[in-house]
């Protein structure tokens, strides 16, 4: 209707959210991306040596190992 001014909000929302927001998606994210990353070096390391598969585990066991030294170090868990 004319006239109408929208409503205001309250003084203390600045549409920021919590600091906390999203840290549980982060860790997942670098727990998996460290194994998918690392377990693909893995695999060219067994086409480059001739290998079936062991490098490429290593390699995730590694990437696992690299994401949770990454989420203990940044997010502090």
């Amino acid at each position: 209707m004319t006239g109408q001014e929208p409503p205001t909000k309250p003084s203390g929302d600045d549409d920021q959210p919590p600091p906390d927001t999203g840290m549980g998606m982060t860790a997942v994210a670098y727990l998996i991306s460290g194994m998918l990353v690392w377990g693909a070096i893995g695999l060219l390391v067994d086409h480059w040596v001739g290998t079936k598969g062991i490098f490429a585990g290593i390699g995730a066991v590694v990437g696992i190992g690299g994401g949770v030294y990454l989420i203990v170090r940044r997010l502090g868990a």
